[in-house]
């Protein structure tokens, strides 16, 4: 019996392998575009499945060959390429997230953990503080497909007893993201100065909007997916960690005090823009994940997680030769 990971090439998904390969559990990665260049550190230990979420025969083969027993699903088009090509999105996030959840059904999958997105929250925002109790109007087709695939696992699980479960990323930052989409000048800001490169920042320096650190995001994740089923009452989480909440300014500091000659520039792009003041959100209340399952941000100082993510940077650029 072995446990699914779809996108699982990608940073969270690396990470999530390494640490359910801890556990003695037989791990499958499900990839459209697998990075063969990240799976050094796994080679041997985890088997990578070549496939497309949105072709329902690929998704039903791959959990009805390998026994799979549990399915964390990562797949799916990102912010600003769903805005630019909504059908797509609406294919790839919500036709191949349907399929998952029926192939969960149909071979007797345990439990499926869906990742989803702050960006599920929009329009109606009384609160600068969000909790799973705050209106979910998204404005963007990234939000809508998310929030779409929220509301289908929910269905599942009335409907067939399936143990679907949620995890609400607010921005994780991982080097080596290379689709631009609403908050990856966050990322940018670090690792562009960190390889000896200027940035230009398409928002303006005062955006806050709430992170986690990478470490945190996957422990998070495994928490959740091991979290006895009698548990999981809210069923979708919200998962911050950095606190309080610094602004992109706070963040340029920081990185040019670890970064003396870092060159930060900004170029604020409207449609971001307004993405940001849609929301006006500053922190997420994460209580009901602490009091359900026990979960913990490890509370690291921003100055700590940058030189991290500049480290690991650099460390990435080092193994791939550039």
């Amino acid at each position: 019996m072995s446990i699914l990971i779809t996108g699982g090439t990608g940073k969270i998904g690396l990470g999530l392998a390494q640490g359910l390969i801890d556990k003695k559990e037989d791990v499958v990665l499900f990839d459209i575009a697998p990075r063969e260049e990240r799976l050094a550190d796994l080679k041997g230990k985890v088997k990578v499945v070549r496939g497309d979420i949105k072709v329902w025969p690929e998704v039903m083969n791959v959990v009805k060959d390998n026994g799979v027993k549990g399915i964390i699903h990562l797949a799916g088009m990102l912010s600003l390429p769903s805005e630019d090509n909504p059908w797509a999105a609406f294919q790839t996030n919500i036709e191949g997230s349907m399929y998952i959840l029926e192939a969960a059904r149909l071979f007797g999958v345990e439990r499926v953990l869906f990742a989803s997105t702050a960006a599920t929250y929009g329009l109606g925002i009384h609160s600068k503080i969000v909790n799973e109790d705050t209106l979910q109007r998204p404005t963007t087709m990234y939000g809508t497909t998310k929030l779409t695939v929220e509301l289908l696992g929910r269905f599942y699980r009335r409907k067939f007893g399936l143990d679907f479960r949620c995890i609400r990323y607010f921005r994780v930052l991982f080097p080596g993201e290379r689709v631009r989409t609403v908050s990856s000048f966050l990322p940018w800001m670090i690792e562009y100065p960190a390889l000896g490169k200027p940035v230009e920042c398409f928002v303006s320096e005062d955006v806050v909007w709430p992170f986690t650190y990478r470490k945190d995001a996957v422990r998070a994740t495994l928490m959740l997916y091991h979290a006895p089923k009698e548990n999981i009452k809210t069923v979708c989480y919200n998962i911050c960690g950095v606190t309080p909440m610094p602004s992109l300014k706070d963040v340029e500091m920081t990185v040019k005090k670890l970064i003396p000659d870092a060159q930060i520039t900004y170029k604020p792009d409207p449609f971001v823009m307004d993405f940001y003041r849609t929301r006006n959100i500053e922190a997420a209340d994460d209580s009901r994940a602490r009091e359900e399952w026990g979960w913990r941000p490890s509370n690291v100082p921003l100055e700590e997680i940058v030189a991290d993510f500049i480290e690991e940077a650099r460390r990435q650029a080092r193994e791939s030769g550039s």
